[in-house]
């Protein structure tokens, strides 16, 4: 892959992630636990986790500068250890009391099956300081945000009122905003989220028929009926790039497993049009752990927007379209490199490659 020496671009981008934190608490036992029963586990692993924790992470390790506003309760801050040791700038984490730590409860059976409890504890705080804007855009006068990526695993008034704060004035400059609705929002969130807002949308196959669904329940029903496979695919992205709601987002971003990627992009010279993207699956050498697979690719192709590991004089700063299509096809192929790496590895945050792991794979 053809990169740019320049940093006149990356130089310049601060990315802030507001989104979750959690502590993913993992048991080993013989079958899912029964109504009433009580059995032992053969072990138990916690490991950092949190949509926003993993995305932070995947953004530091790719070189770039990041922020994660967030926060955890004084039982277990070790997470935020992890994050700095995967160069996130934790500043803007808060340590609550009273409250818990976010937790994923997760029951891993000999024959695969698993179950999972959520405790959403410190994530859905919605009266600390870590849930307003102004604070995690003004408390560091010597960073300029550029980039902003938000999740679902946070209160959907605090996911709003940190997206109209990037759209506004005062911001003061133009922020690209990404957003990777994960979990699904419920029907009526759908209809009432302010998706003009959206710079970059980042969604698999079934997130997005969730989301046609609501918002062209015709198209919705065509395309459940599809087989799996790649003509499917392109026509659930061609439903998101036909919805009003989606008319102003430069960037739709289909993930699609182990089949690759693809995207609708507006360019910089053409807005009315978009141009096509399918870029093909890089296979792991062997499939451990799907888990961070997701949360590594959305990151990766954040620090690309960026400027990281592509040209970085491509950088989006100014406009979230970008100026050529050899810039998109780097900063996708960048981000699936580096989930079929992740998938190499057990864990989420832990699976995540640095840089220069990616780079070791690029042929």
């Amino acid at each position: 892959m053809a990169t740019s020496s320049s940093s006149s671009g990356r130089s310049s981008t601060f990315c802030l992630v507001k989104s979750s934190i959690n502590i993913d608490e993992t048991f080993l036992v013989p079958h899912i636990v029964r109504p009433g029963e009580t059995i032992s586990s053969s072990g138990l692993v916690s490991r950092p986790g949190g949509k926003g924790a993993n995305v932070s992470a995947a953004i530091g390790l790719a070189g770039a500068k990041v922020s994660l506003s967030g926060a955890v309760g004084k039982d277990a801050t070790w997470p935020i250890d992890e994050l700095k040791a995967r160069k996130v700038i934790t500043d803007d984490v808060e340590i609550l009391d009273g409250v818990p730590t976010g937790r994923a409860f997760i029951q891993i059976a000999e024959d695969g099956e698993n179950s999972i409890v959520l405790l959403k504890g410190a994530n859905f705080a919605t009266d600390s300081s870590s849930a307003d804007p102004s604070t995690a855009f003004t408390s560091n006068p010597q960073r300029q945000i550029t980039h902003l990526v938000l999740q679902n695993e946070i209160p959907l008034q605090t996911t709003v009122a940190f997206l109209e704060y990037a759209k506004s004035d005062k911001a003061g400059n133009h922020i690209t905003t990404i957003f990777n609705p994960s979990p699904m929002l419920s029907n009526a969130q759908v209809e009432s989220f302010p998706w003009s807002s959206i710079d970059v949308l980042v969604v698999n196959e079934g997130e997005s028929i969730e989301l046609l669904s609501v918002l062209d329940q015709s198209a919705a029903s065509k395309l459940e009926s599809l087989a799996t496979g790649e003509d499917k695919s392109r026509q659930v992205l061609e439903a998101l790039s036909g919805l009003k709601q989606l008319s102003s987002t430069a960037w739709l971003v289909l993930t699609r497993g182990g089949q690759g990627v693809m995207a609708n992009v507006q360019l910089a010279d053409s807005a009315s049009q978009r141009s096509f993207f399918n870029i093909p699956p890089f296979k792991p050498k062997q499939v451990r752990d799907t888990t961070g697979a997701g949360d590594t690719f959305a990151g990766n192709l954040v620090a690309a927007l960026m400027g990281h590991n592509v040209d970085a004089d491509e950088a989006l700063t100014s406009s979230a379209r970008p100026k050529r299509e050899q810039f998109v096809k780097q900063a996708l192929e960048w981000a699936s490199r580096a989930a079929s790496l992740a998938c190499e590895k057990e864990g989420a945050m832990q699976s995540i490659p640095a840089a220069d792991e990616v780079k070791a794979q690029a042929p």
